[in-house]
């Protein structure tokens, strides 16, 4: 009995070592565990102000900064790795040389050249105070933090300065991104009377004009205040850059605590509506370059969450923005960006937010895509085990991104510089900095972009943004001046101003790839049905471009495609030949037997609007084919690079009806 209570005893004494240890880890795991491992109940709109500033005191205690992006630890990381990294040699140079540039440079002034807008001024300083701030964090002396205090207190000073702009609200926002950082970064620089100064600026030209609009009370005629309930760009930037405001100053008194807890906890509720946007598949209507202004500022807001309160509050697990770095990758082919709607076509060459996504959700090709950058923020958000990535060779040929005010496909014959590319777009004619420009596409090949998308004109004519009717006076905007459709053009509106067109199909193998989307909802007036399908095939050879229509009565339909290229049309007018310096295309009609191409100049037809002010596409001519009297047709062209220099055009054109999986009728219906 006496040995059998001794067992017991020891086994009660190793029940109770085995607890302790078990309990000693867990604590040892949660308090080492990293802000992206971290596990919080995913209800960012409940996180209350109390949480929030509880969070912060706990994970940046006794008023600890940096904060934002970045704390201590990784300054002391960055300059550890200075001179062992090839990437950030490079990266610290050029914030070297930049520094120096803009201490001889004067500060800014407030103006609105166009006067609606200090955004660039803001832009200015945000650049200007990221760099500075940077490089006195790296290098340590003075000068940096003197010149970045010398613009710091310039935006502050209210007689230089009297207000941020809050009419035109992401003037205000990126200016408070700017001081914010500047306060937080330079924080140990500061003195109390400086501190006190951007402190007060933070609160009355950010702060304060964010709240109102958060509570319902602000005067749309002093500050904009539709940001907070849209989904796009204006509600991401406007949000991240109050956000960081609130983060910079929040513990610095019981009176900035209970002001910065609502205005963060506003932030984490109104944001989500922008982030939904990236669901399901990271794309983004907006287009690439609205993409990657409105990701910076969400990786600012998110990687500060991190950094200040040690939690994002789920905001990064909403659905889409784990692949939404695919969505640059992607809508980039050899000759530059699928720019819908107002963006350009330039490549975005900066993506460092993107070292961010790769970290946060184990996506080594986005930073693979990042390495060619030269932003200063790469010295922040990149690990020198990002130097050994994927290489986008790796990645599908081919994208689809299917939500529907996005719904754009990519293909590619291969990654290469030379590589013959298409984008297509369905989307939503209301999406924001849209077009009515549903199944307008692009075409590279050969390092050249053949059909061209004009882009943006300027924002300030009148009702430039007025998506109900007078945006859709100007070329640029309507369908006539996109790579699309018109049917039976007239005054008004030459597609459904509310229209949308979802993917219907989407294939992708080695040898070839396909999409087709379903325009009839842009032509519900004229039409039964409009289908636009668009292939590579012929092992990724050839671009097919084939569209079927069933009209509600006899009509007039135009084809279009804009081009830079030199254009020459041959003498039955089946073939066209698209010459840039020394490189062709050659495009060519399969149907209809009537269809026969002709080069129209890039301006309004005549039976549409011609207001004054918009630009005139000079060197932009439009491929064309009109067809008249049609009730039902199937129009197909083909494009093939020249390859080969040939001196004579193709002998045997590709035939839709004979080229594989199209010949089984999955492109179109008979």
């Amino acid at each position: 009995m006496y040995y059998k209570k001794i067992r017991f005893k020891k086994f009660l004494y190793l029940i109770l070592i085995l607890c302790l240890v078990f309990t000693g880890f867990s604590t040892y795991i949660r308090l080492h565990s990293s802000p992206n491992t971290k596990k919080v109940k995913c209800t960012p709109s409940s996180v209350s102000a109390n949480t929030i500033i509880e969070d912060l005191k706990k994970n940046s205690p006794n008023k600890q900064h940096p904060r934002l992006l970045i704390k201590s630890q990784d300054f002391k990381r960055i300059k550890a790795q200075l001179n062992n990294d090839k990437n950030l040699m490079r990266w610290y140079k050029s914030l070297e040389n930049e520094s120096n540039k803009i201490i001889l440079e004067p500060t800014v002034k407030y103006e609105l050249p166009d006067g609606l807008r200090l955004l660039e001024v803001s832009q200015r300083v945000l650049n200007r105070i990221i760099i500075l701030s940077l490089m006195y964090r790296l290098n340590g002396d003075e000068k940096y933090a003197e010149r970045a205090w010398a613009e710091l207190s310039t935006v502050s000073n209210n007689h230089k300065f009297p207000n941020w702009n809050p009419q035109h609200f992401l003037d205000t926002a990126e200016m408070t991104t700017a001081v914010a950082i500047g306060y937080d970064w330079l924080y140990d620089y500061l003195s109390f009377d400086q501190k006190k100064i951007l402190h007060e600026a933070i609160i009355n030209k950010g702060l304060n004009p964010a709240l109102k609009v958060y509570q319902g009370t602000a005067n749309n005629n002093q500050i904009s205040n539709y940001w907070k309930d849209i989904e796009n760009n204006w509600n991401t930037v406007s949000n991240a850059g109050i956000a960081l405001g609130a983060l910079a100053i929040a513990d610095e008194s019981t009176k900035t605590e209970k002001l910065t807890g609502k205005i963060i906890g506003s932030s984490i509720s109104s944001i989500k509506k922008s982030i939904a946007q990236y669901a399901p598949d990271g794309g983004l209507a907006e287009g690439p370059g609205y993409w990657n202004y409105a990701t910076i500022y969400l990786t600012y807001f998110l990687s500060s969450l991190d950094s200040a309160l040690g939690s994002d509050y789920c905001l990064s697990e909403m659905k889409g923005l784990k692949d939404t770095g695919y969505y640059p990758i992607y809508v980039e082919g050899p000759a530059g960006t699928f720019n819908v709607g107002d963006g350009s076509s330039q490549p975005i060459v900066n993506t460092p937010q993107l070292f961010w996504f790769s970290q946060k959700y184990n996506k080594y090709q986005f930073s693979n895509f990042s390495l060619r950058g030269n932003s200063p923020l790469n010295l922040i958000w990149y690990r020198s085990d990002m130097r050994k990535v994927p290489k986008l060779q790796e990645l599908p040929l081919d994208k689809s991104f299917v939500r529907n005010n996005t719904s754009l496909i990519t293909m590619r014959s291969s990654w290469s510089k030379s590589a013959t590319f298409i984008g297509l777009h369905g989307g939503d004619n209301q999406a924001s900095h849209g077009d009515l420009d549903i199944g307008s596409f692009v075409l590279d090949a050969l390092g050249v972009r053949w059909a061209i998308e004009l882009g943006s004109d300027n924002y300030n004519l009148p009702g430039y943004f007025d998506m109900g009717s007078q945006r859709w006076n100007y070329y640029r905007k309507r369908s006539e001046g996109q790579n699309t459709l018109v049917i039976n053009p007239e005054l008004g509106p030459d597609q459904n101003i509310k229209g949308k067109a979802n993917i219907e199909e989407f294939f992708s193998n080695p040898t070839q790839a396909y999409s087709v989307i379903n325009m009839t909802n842009a032509y519900k007036n004229n039409a039964i049905l409009v289908k636009r399908g668009m292939a590579l095939v012929r092992s990724r050879g050839t671009v097919i471009l084939q569209d079927e229509l069933q009209l509600r009565g006899s009509s007039k339909v135009y084809w279009f495609m804009h081009s830079t290229a030199d254009i020459e049309i041959s003498k039955d007018k089946k073939t066209a030949i698209l010459t840039n310096g020394k490189k062709r295309i050659f495009a060519h009609i399969s149907s209809p037997k009537e269809g026969e191409f002709s080069i129209m100049t890039a301006t309004p037809l005549a039976t549409s609007p011609h207001p004054s002010g918009q630009l005139q596409n000079a060197g932009i001519k439009r491929l064309s084919i009109v067809l008249d009297a049609v009730n039902k047709t199937k129009i197909s062209v083909s494009f093939v690079p020249d390859i080969k220099d040939n001196k004579e055009l193709p002998k045997e054109w590709p035939n839709p009806s004979k080229l594989d999986t199209w010949s089984k009728g999955h492109i179109l219906t008979n």
